[in-house]
């Protein structure tokens, strides 16, 4: 008994401080998608302001509770609007965002193919 007791110690002492590494590399890779409402250029995790370490304790709660990625980040979309996510869900307008400079660049370059031919004529 004794033996059995011991044994599960030492595998818990081992194990729990990779399963808290791993929980804080989850929390750092979901703070790294969400954008600082004070700061705003820059991901919670890398912010120095108070509501940014609220929201990482949110973060790491969450991750506690048993959350997935996506709903913790639904989570603060549904709070905050979807502006809070530093790269937004290529969706709605956004979709728009993202196909813009695709077209653009397509376009541009397909106006310079058109004035070189011209303009070597």
């Amino acid at each position: 008994m004794k033996k059995t007791f011991l044994i599960f110690l030492l595998g818990f002492f081992f194990t729990f401080p990779a399963m808290a590494q791993n929980r804080d590399q989850q929390a750092r890779a979901i703070a790294d998608q969400l954008r600082c409402p004070v700061c705003r250029g820059i991901p919670i995790a890398e912010s120095p302001s108070e509501l940014a370490q609220n929201m990482m304790k949110q973060v790491r709660e969450q991750l506690d509770e048993g959350k997935s990625e996506e709903e913790i980040l639904n989570y603060f979309v549904e709070r905050y609007g979807e502006w809070i996510l530093l790269k937004p869900k290529p969706k709605g307008i956004n979709l728009t965002l993202w196909v813009f400079p695709a077209l653009l660049l397509g376009f541009g370059i397909i106006f310079l193919f058109f004035a070189v031919r011209r303009w070597s004529k």
